[in-house]
């Protein structure tokens, strides 16, 4: 999806309260209640409808670590991506 010039390549993880921490699940597909789903830090859940209260919950610090590693990652990759193409585009210039 492009807004504004910006390319947004969809979230990194996606957070749900479950089992008295907020968990980071795999972006892949999107979480709903009923599923049963394994989280970034490998705890097997199973999703339930949040109430607004459960997101006050303490973040899960392993899947906060794997949320901020996945978010470098994809930062990084931009960067290169965005390397190669001024690169070439010097390249084509000369």
């Amino acid at each position: 999806m492009t807004c504004g010039g910006f390319q947004w390549e969809g979230p990194v993880v996606w957070w749900r309260p479950v089992d008295g921490y907020r968990h980071a699940l795999p972006p892949e597909e999107r979480p709903a209640a009923g599923q049963q789903r394994e989280t970034v830090c490998g705890e097997s859940v199973t999703l339930t409808e949040p109430a607004a209260v459960d997101w006050l919950m303490p973040t899960c610090d392993a899947c906060m670590a794997e949320a901020c590693a996945r978010r470098d990652a994809r930062a990084e990759r931009a960067r290169a991506e965005r390397g190669r193409a001024e690169r070439d585009r010097a390249a084509r210039e000369r």
